[in-house]
């Protein structure tokens, strides 16, 4: 015999048109809402400038306690279109082929494949790589670039660049909207779409990396980068290298570098290498804890 279901009481209030507010200050606010939407953006322009001079003024007292006062820290040259970023990648490789002999490695703003080549070419086929990208751009803003700037490609077709042929052939299929096809390099594999799909999409396949060497942040944004600091650096007790591409966006990188390790309370990490403008730093984490 079914169960009978009954309906449960439910408490209703007067019909409002507004809502009303439990807060003096944000009642206060709500008395602004006829202010035009280009005011509001306005206000929205100031509390970042805001936040941006503060988190400014935070990454140089960074600068001072973490790099300033560690004579160990490798320096290398502002990205210039001689070195490129070669420099503080070869801090890098030089440290994971020293420490280990195979592990993961995890791109997480991959593009038109040119890192994650370099990283394939100066490491033993015994380390597993992993971009992660969506090709389609920026998903929001960033520092004065709109959605959809650095696009690249729509895809990784450094790959190919030891296949000059093959290369052009992926362009131009990209270029008509036909997927690129799986890397040349049986050790690289491409996670394609926004990261919380690809990388969820990864961890419920792989599970939490156990030997992850290395994970490299390009993903300039911080809404692209805190989620997965917590997602996948949070859960991690052995050491490994991070990598930031542009940690001196202060609203981004930074900022969600900065809130992670408050949140989680580290402090077992140091600075490895910076670039002489900030904006490439590689931090060692779990320094006194054995390899995965």
């Amino acid at each position: 015999m079914a169960q009978e279901i009954k309906s449960l009481a439910i408490a209703t209030a007067p019909f409002a048109e507004k809502p009303r507010h439990a807060g003096k200050f944000r009642r206060l606010l709500a008395r602004l809402s006829s202010l035009p939407s280009r005011a509001i953006d306005k206000i929205e322009w100031f509390g970042l400038t805001t936040q941006k001079i503060a988190n400014t003024l935070r990454f140089e007292h960074f600068w001072r306690e973490k790099i300033a006062k560690d004579h160990r820290v490798t320096i290398v040259p502002t990205f210039n279109k001689t070195t490129g970023k070669h420099p503080i990648w070869n801090v890098a490789i030089n440290w994971i082929n020293a420490n280990s002999a195979s592990g993961t490695i995890l791109e997480l703003g991959t593009n038109n494949g040119g890192s994650l080549k370099y990283f394939v070419d100066h490491l033993p086929q015994t380390f597993r790589l992993v971009g992660f990208d969506c090709f389609e751009g920026l998903p929001e803003s960033w520092d004065g670039l709109p959605a959809g700037s650095i696009k690249g490609f729509g895809g990784p077709v450094e790959l190919w660049a030891d296949e000059p042929e093959k290369r052009r052939e992926v362009v131009a299929n990209l270029e008509r909207g036909i997927m690129f096809p799986p890397p040349p390099q049986p050790n690289v594999e491409i996670e394609s779409g926004l990261f919380s799909e690809s990388v969820t999409r990864y961890l419920i396949r792989s599970g939490w990396p156990r030997d992850l060497r290395f994970i490299h942040f390009d993903a300039d944004l911080y809404i692209s980068t805190r989620p997965v600091l917590d997602t996948i650096c949070g859960t991690l007790r052995y050491r490994y290298l991070i990598l930031f591409d542009e940690f001196y966006s202060v609203n981004h990188e930074f900022k969600a570098w900065s809130e992670f390790v408050d949140l989680y309370k580290l402090s077992d990490w140091r600075v490895l290498s910076a670039s002489e403008d900030g904006s490439q730093l590689l931090i060692e984490m779990n320094v006194h804890a054995p390899l995965g």
